[in-house]
């Protein structure tokens, strides 16, 4: 801009050296120099005054265009910061969603495990019941040794040394009948489980004599019998001791010296039944509750 203008000025003093201008002299020809001179700076002013104008007119472009790329960075990034929090809280409700669905299958797992709980519970309650039934009945059927208090009664052949020959050597000696009416005392007095001599009396056992031998369960015995008997021991000791029961063994006990007694009380176990059971009708009965 200097040197256009240092240009200009030079211009207009190479104009006034003109010899023409030089040599004017009369009022005439000075009032055509002026007149020369005054448009010439009218045509250097327009000239000047466009140019200006259209310096202020790029310079105020180039200062909307300045403004604009100023303020589009600021728009971008207020969009870009709304776009983050819309983004935010999208994520945050998604979230949330899924959060309250997980609460709620947890909740429901608990109510079907609280469920499936009871249930359990309501099973083994009913497998505890039939697992105590069972025992019972395996007590009853004999299948498996019992362990308690009892009783043991010794019951044995006489032991005198001589028979006088006017006596019956029947007299002397144990029955089968004997040892059933003994089984049956106990059986009535509270007995839960009896044996002898190791034979475990269940509902299907036999008693009875082929010659001079005594079968128990297709078994041969021989005395001395030992009677076991767990149960009630001091309803069985009390049977036992009353006079009214088992008269006629008592009566041979003191009359031929046949060996009745109690031997112990206390602890006893009875074996189970190692035979065979021999079963016309059998039924399976069982209920579950759900």
């Amino acid at each position: 801009m200097k040197s256009w203008w240092l240009q200009r000025a030079g211009t207009g003093l190479a104009f006034l050296n003109h010899p023409t201008l030089a040599s004017a002299s009369s009022w005439p020809e000075r009032r055509a120099v002026s007149r020369i001179i005054h448009e010439f700076w009218s045509w250097t002013t327009d000239r000047n005054q466009r140019r200006t104008m259209m310096l202020t007119g790029l310079g105020i472009i180039l200062g909307v265009f300045i403004v604009a790329q100023w303020q589009s960075p600021s728009t971008d990034t207020s969009n870009t910061s709304t776009s983050r929090d819309a983004v935010i809280h999208r994520t945050i409700d998604r979230l949330e969603a899924e959060q309250a669905q997980l609460k709620k299958q947890i909740a429901d797992l608990r109510a079907q495990t609280s469920a499936e709980q009871q249930r359990i519970s309501r099973s083994q309650l009913t497998s505890d019941d039939l697992g105590q039934a069972l025992v019972t009945q395996r007590t009853l059927a004999g299948t498996v040794p019992v362990q308690g208090q009892g009783i043991e009664i010794l019951l044995d052949d006489s032991n005198a040394q001589q028979i006088p020959p006017s006596d019956d050597p029947d007299n002397y000696i144990v029955h089968e009948y004997q040892i059933r009416d003994i089984v049956n005392l106990l059986w009535g007095a509270g007995a839960s489980a009896i044996s002898v001599n190791g034979e475990r009396f269940v509902n299907s056992t036999s008693v009875y004599c082929v010659g001079s031998t005594i079968l128990i369960n297709d078994t041969r015995t021989s005395p001395p019998y030992h009677i076991l008997a767990v149960g009630n021991v001091h309803g069985m000791q009390q049977a036992f001791d009353d006079g009214n029961s088992l008269r006629d063994l008592k009566a041979r006990s003191q009359i031929y010296g046949v060996v009745l007694k109690v031997v112990n009380t206390g602890m006893i176990t009875v074996p189970a039944f190692d035979g065979s059971f021999d079963m016309k009708h059998t039924a399976i009965a069982y209920s579950l509750a759900q």
